[in-house]
């Protein structure tokens, strides 16, 4: 069952990812769709080129070892938040990296056993979640960083406006960092569903079948 839900996602293009990211997003009535996908396109360009930039500056480190030298605190954890609710990963301002470890160490047990570790890129999946949070603090630390930035008008009378910056690009563009990163060779939202699996199934169908939703829908339109 999980393999084929694998097989599916890895179908999706980033047109399709973009669609579901931005469905999560409060200000999606207000982007036509051709603007989503260019500013799908401007984060993950972001994304991608802040990774490069970075390994250029700190050489082929992991991403444990690249969170140290920047100075963050990293605290690894076991368990899961009191309201049942999963917890991975999350950053803290102003500089902690907070990573449950177990439930990343389930990830990594599943992948193994599904036997599309390759396929996938042959990554742990503690890194791909530091990675990820990683982008999170360079955003909050360099604000002409893309997906930092107001990209969306709320209101304007006369001279004044008010200016938003748009939810959603910030984790197209940590999803794309992390992916660059750390060698992904599939888009990084694919671990969301992954990465319930073990713990919480019933979930990890729900997330599959409304990412897959976004295909769908694209495939039947005239």
């Amino acid at each position: 069952m999980i393999e084929a839900w694998v097989e599916d996602i890895l179908t999706l293009t980033d047109e399709d990812w973009s669609r579901y990211a931005f469905n999560r997003d409060p200000f999606v009535v207000r982007i036509k769709p051709d603007q989503q996908m260019n500013y799908t396109h401007e984060a993950m360009n972001c994304g991608k080129n802040l990774a490069r930039r970075l390994r250029t500056e700190y050489g082929d480190v992991s991403p444990e070892e690249l969170v140290k030298r920047m100075g963050l605190h990293l605290n690894y954890q076991n368990g899961q938040s009191s309201d049942g609710y999963l917890m991975f990963a999350y950053f803290e301002e102003p500089d902690s990296i907070t990573l449950f470890l177990d439930n990343a160490d389930a990830t990594d047990a599943l992948i193994d056993e599904l036997g599309v570790r390759d396929s996938l890129g042959d990554v742990k999946t503690s890194d791909l979640l530091l990675a990820h949070e990683l982008y999170h603090y360079l955003e909050q630390n360099q604000p002409d960083i893309y997906t930092a930035q107001k990209h969306i008008t709320l209101w304007k009378v006369g001279p004044f406006e008010n200016r938003s910056r748009i939810i959603c690009l910030e984790e197209i563009g940590a999803m794309a960092f992390a992916k660059e990163l750390v060698g992904l060779r599939c888009s990084a939202y694919l671990f969301n569903v992954l990465m319930l699996c073990p713990k919480n199934p019933q979930r990890a169908r729900e997330l599959y079948e409304n990412i897959m939703a976004f295909k769908v829908k694209k495939e039947v339109l005239p």
